[in-house]
């Protein structure tokens, strides 16, 4: 079979005839973005995005499919093919009707991986689950028993039987840390007077907290301590701001401590997931 050069993007190529110009640039290394002739997929139709220009042409032309000829000389990345591979591209995800992100999450106000974190804790990987839903809610023991649950609501397992109960498991994980950091510690904590769930936890560990960030020296008032303003300082302080929050009432916690009754959340459980956010330098001013 004979054999000739091909010129793409300045590399010279060796290749038979009968082959594509695509099959020539994935031979030297030149790579062409294409969707219907990557191995990890299953070939459908043409994509369009593997276009090029060929020296002498006008035209666009698809790698994929135009056979190679002697002495071509082939640019794959000029502002004309880039441009032409966006709008192609945008056409088509203007027809995707697959999901990038799971409904559960789409559902969540917080947006939380609850994918993720469910597949975590099937899979015994507490740590590493409540680590994720931390990305998210700095108090999972406590949103995991008042939170309204939207996300098992779009939950897919109900078209196999029922929802899987999302918000249990963020409950589940947030009390594991709950029951590991003090099991330890709890006589200590109950000698130094601590157990009331009005005084401030004085164990000597705290629940996991993501690491805080170099200090920027900047200063931010947080104005509330409710969960949003808990949130909030939180999410800062990992930023490595200095937070201080101010709230009208003796205790942080705003309507999860005042709203909601001891029976859907206890306030000890409340109080300690507080603790873990002071203890990572948030300041609490109150009345």
């Amino acid at each position: 079979m004979d054999k000739f050069k091909l010129n793409i993007d300045g590399i010279e190529v060796m290749g038979q005839a009968g082959e594509t110009i695509l099959d020539f640039a994935n031979r030297c290394g030149v790579e062409i973005p294409t969707l219907c002739h990557d191995e990890r997929v299953e070939t459908y139709g043409a994509c369009g995005l593997c276009v090029v220009e060929v020296e002498g042409n006008p035209k666009l032309l698809r790698a994929c499919s135009t056979v190679a000829a002697d002495g071509m000389v082939v640019s794959t990345k000029t502002p004309r093919i880039i441009e032409n591979r966006k709008t192609t591209l945008d056409l088509l995800l203007s027809d995707h009707s697959g999901d990038c992100k799971p409904p559960c999450t789409l559902a969540c106000p917080a947006e939380t991986d609850c994918q993720g974190y469910v597949g975590l804790i099937a899979n015994g990987e507490y740590e590493e689950a409540l680590k994720l839903i931390k990305d998210k809610i700095p108090l999972p023991a406590s949103i995991g028993r008042v939170c309204p649950h939207p996300c098992e609501d779009a939950c897919r397992r109900e078209m196999v039987e029922e929802p899987i109960s999302i918000a249990f498991l963020k409950q589940f994980a947030g009390d594991i840390d709950f029951k590991k950091t003090y099991a330890d510690e709890k006589l200590a904590c109950d000698e130094e007077g601590s157990k009331s769930t009005e005084k401030k936890v004085t164990c000597s560990q705290l629940l996991y907290t993501p690491a805080v960030g170099e200090d920027t020296g900047k200063k931010v008032a947080v104005i509330g301590g409710g969960p949003g303003g808990l949130t909030a300082a939180y999410f800062l302080r990992m930023k490595g701001h200095q937070v201080t929050i101010y709230d009208m009432m003796p205790y942080m916690g705003g309507m999860l401590r005042y709203g909601i009754p001891e029976y859907r959340l206890p306030k000890e459980l409340l109080q300690r997931e507080i603790d873990a956010i002071e203890g990572m330098g948030v300041t609490f001013t109150t009345m």
